[in-house]
């Protein structure tokens, strides 16, 4: 079948691309797809890496690899998010690099698209080059743990459980002082014990 790029941008040009129709384009896309991830547009190179992603076995895998080696941070991401669509094998081979890459956004695609059945090399590639941050789960994690990983809320004191202006262990509520009395407050009479500021005895 005689693919001509009018067919490949209609399924990749839309702003939600047709990648099913893109796919049944086959082999014969081939070079044009890797026209388009060669050219100026970031947006449609990277919807022509993810398309070839989607080329019978590994058959795009050259056009991925190309799209993982662009100096555009995005067009990496797009190559590996790629990834998981290609063969164990195939996608290792691009995933090692991305794992490892300069750009934090990058990684984080990289890792989430590692096979569960990644060669060890990969994995302990990707457990040796996670440093450890704040929130996230420590590098020895494999990559499934890594994104499950609880990331705290702004204020809240991480690891402690407590929310913003909670205090540590006195079981008072934010803004109360020992006693029954508020801070908010200091005109009002001290209630009776065990009652809420403000609370009538």
């Amino acid at each position: 079948m005689s693919v001509s790029m009018r067919d490949v941008r209609k399924a990749l040009d839309p702003e939600e691309p047709n990648y099913a129709a893109a796919a049944r384009l086959g082999s014969a896309s081939l070079p044009h797809l890797r026209a388009l991830v060669g050219g100026d547009d970031v947006l449609l190179a990277a919807k022509a890496a993810y398309a070839a992603s989607l080329l019978e076995g590994d058959t795009g895998k050259e056009v991925v690899a190309t799209a993982a080696q662009s100096d555009e941070p995005s067009l990496r991401v797009a190559a590996a998010s790629a990834a998981v669509n290609l063969p164990t094998a195939s996608a290792a081979g691009l995933l090692s690099d991305l794992v490892t890459d300069s750009d934090p956004g990058v990684r984080k695609v990289a890792v989430a698209a590692v096979p569960s059945d990644a060669p060890a090399t990969l994995t302990a590639l990707v457990q040796e080059s996670t440093p450890p941050e704040a929130g996230t789960a420590p590098p020895s994690a494999s990559p499934a743990e890594a994104q499950s990983a609880r990331i705290p809320m702004p204020g809240e004191d991480s690891g402690s459980g407590l929310m913003p202006g909670e205090g540590g262990s006195s079981g008072l509520m934010p803004g109360e002082r020992p006693g029954g009395g508020s801070a908010m407050d200091d005109s009002a009479a001290a209630p009776a014990p065990g009652k809420m500021p403000g609370e009538a005895p």
